[in-house]
């Protein structure tokens, strides 16, 4: 099921999500096919984690007005992300260029510790986990201007059902849900996914943790996503069943 079909959408927002989406497709499917190396793919990547940012910033203020995000909320950084190999390696670049030293050092013990909580883990078990993500500092991401998509897209209205889901995974979080803006986000997530996809590039999902300390340890990461294989080791799928849907599993 698609995020929107979560939600029922007037016949404006639908026309506005479907062009939203097309547009998307079609910017990103341009600059991934000008892109002749990683450096040129990190580019067009930094392009549409910045049209996500564009979307929201479009958005009409009377829908922007209603969101509760606010700098230092982080409850939704608790929850598990599930990502695709471009977002990993692109948070990683933004790691190693922006990080002294020490700090990447620390980056790769947290973020080893949390692939090792995870490991085995069944995507229902891993949703229900309420760990800080290893880049949250002071209850501020420490990769903002690198963060994954979802992380970009995701918004509510009350922060009361976010504090709640810290120690209630099934609460309904989605009440607090923005139609007007969540469409609008995800329109732009999905197409800039669909056109990284339609390039042959890994389109598996991964648990952001595991992939990025991988991303960070082993440098051959984005020499196979470049050369259209999987990115990152089985240990490193957001679920492991997907590992055993594969052909010949």
């Amino acid at each position: 099921m698609r995020p929107w079909e979560t939600i029922m959408l007037s016949p404006a927002l639908e026309k506005q999500r479907q062009q939203l989406y097309a547009q998307a497709v079609a910017d990103m499917e341009q600059r991934v096919q000008a892109a002749g190396d990683f450096p040129a793919m990190l580019a067009a990547l930094g392009w549409g984690l910045q049209e996500l940012d564009r979307t929201y910033t479009a958005t009409p203020a009377r829908v922007k007005a209603t969101v509760a995000c606010r700098a230092g909320c982080s409850f939704c950084c608790s929850v598990p992300v599930d990502v695709q190999a471009h977002e990993v390696l692109f948070a990683a670049g933004f790691i190693r260029k922006n990080f002294p030293p020490a700090e990447l050092a620390a980056a790769i013990t947290r973020t080893a510790a949390h692939r090792a909580r995870v490991s085995g883990l069944y995507s229902d078990e891993r949703g229900r986990l309420r760990q800080p993500c290893a880049l949250l500092r002071d209850d501020r991401c420490s990769i903002y201007e690198g963060r994954p998509e979802a992380c970009r897209a995701h918004h509510t209205n009350n922060v009361a059902p976010c504090i709640a889901d810290l120690t209630e995974p099934d609460v309904a979080i989605e009440q607090a849900y923005i139609p007007a803006l969540r469409s609008r986000m995800f329109a732009v997530m999905l197409g800039l996914d669909e056109a990284i996809e339609a390039a042959g590039f890994d389109d598996r999902a991964y648990d952001f943790g595991s992939a990025l300390h991988e991303a960070l340890t082993n440098s051959l990461c984005q020499e196979l996503w470049m050369r259209r294989k999987p990115a990152f080791p089985d240990s490193c799928l957001a679920d492991p069943s997907m590992d055993d849907a594969r052909p010949g599993a």
